[in-house]
């Protein structure tokens, strides 16, 4: 039996040395910050215009975090409250002035826990942002054909991606924005075309994702953009092709294509994913492992799904662990939410089992 304390004493070490090591997720969503406030205040003194029009970008920021959040249904029962409690800091980005009066572009962070807080005390259902990106390879197709541009080569499409500011519940990376470590070459671009799998999870491996979208755009002779998506991941794509016009030409119309494919992956999130918090349960469920190497993946696996508030271990040998979650949502919701971390729940002989199975 001591023996068998230390076995169990060294695992759980092992556990926390490996949390600590490596240490928190590369990305997590946005969608606590709104960027991009445009605020425009006359009044008596320029002083007394920059305060009206930062007061004006945290209530108008603070109610479009609120819906990015919120499920749509529960739009109308949004609590009405004073922004600047929530507001955690304000930064401008840009201004212009006279003697009486203020413009300027403003980003403000709001206050997480506070902001849940009371979304549940108003009960509100809503959505808590995605931990894993979605990386995003944008290549953009040559006027004269050929393979794409991707990496080193001009690539306006990729600058446009690099420069969106959009925050939300679901982070997108730009594929490249992190450097390999080892000084490794960029993926060959054919290969990335050709959509093999070992290039995708090589490339969603530096993001810690199993979730790669290749976006191929193309400009047409008129300026339209023609965007074409592959790959993707655990979460539908928002479309497969569209073309994209805007009055500022190519780039306006990237900027616009970028702005649909965000928003149709927060849609698709948000659906799936709302939290019901007067639908909470705790389920025993027993966990096969095939050693430490499971444990911890099933640990990691658990952190992603917003539906599993916390869970405890009940026993863990070296064949399978124990484990009550507490959850919230319906049954089928969080069923769906660990599937997309990778692990199956179903029922057997009348026990809940949870496997892992694939996940990224």
């Amino acid at each position: 039996m001591a023996s068998l304390r230390r076995r169990f004493g060294a695992l759980i070490l092992l556990c926390v040395l490996t949390i600590v090591v490596t240490g928190p997720r590369a990305f997590a969503a946005d969608a606590f910050t709104v960027r991009g406030l445009d605020v425009d205040v006359t009044a008596t003194t320029v002083a007394a215009a920059k305060e009206q029009a930062m007061a004006e970008a945290e209530r108008t920021g603070f109610r479009r975090m609120l819906e990015r959040l919120a499920s749509p249904a529960d739009l109308a029962r949004l609590p009405n409250v004073d922004a600047r409690q929530y507001v955690r800091d304000v930064a401008v980005e840009q201004e212009r002035s006279s003697a009486v009066r203020y413009l300027a572009t403003m980003t403000v962070r709001y206050n997480p826990v506070a902001v849940k807080k009371l979304l549940r005390e108003a009960g509100v259902k809503f959505a808590e942002p995605r931990s894993r990106a979605v990386v995003v390879v944008p290549l953009l197709r040559p006027a004269g054909g050929g393979l794409p541009a991707a990496w080193d080569e001009p690539n306006s499409w990729r600058a446009a991606w690099s420069g969106f500011a959009g925050g939300g519940l679901v982070p997108l990376a730009v594929a490249g924005s992190v450097p390999d470590p080892t000084g490794a070459p960029p993926p060959p671009v054919d290969r990335i075309v050709a959509l093999q799998p070992d290039i995708l999870a090589a490339i969603g491996a530096r993001y810690r994702s199993g979730d790669v979208l290749v976006a191929l755009a193309s400009v047409a002779a008129n300026g339209a953009v023609e965007v074409s998506l592959s790959g993707g991941g655990s979460l539908p794509r928002p479309f497969d092709s569209k073309t994209f016009t805007a009055e500022g030409g190519p780039e306006a119309a990237m900027r616009a294509a970028i702005a649909e494919i965000s928003q149709g992956y927060e849609a698709q999130y948000k659906q799936q994913n709302t939290l019901s918090f007067d639908h909470s349960a705790s389920l025993a469920v027993i966990a096969p492992l095939s050693g430490l190497g499971d444990w911890l993946s099933l640990r990691e696996r658990l952190g992603r799904v917003p539906q599993v508030r916390r869970w405890e271990i009940v026993s863990l040998t070296r064949d399978e662990a124990a484990l009550s979650l507490h959850v919230v949502g319906e049954t089928e919701q969080v069923r769906t939410a660990l599937a997309s971390a990778g692990l199956t729940l179903e029922q057997v002989g009348g026990f809940w089992t949870l496997r892992i199975g694939g996940g990224r």
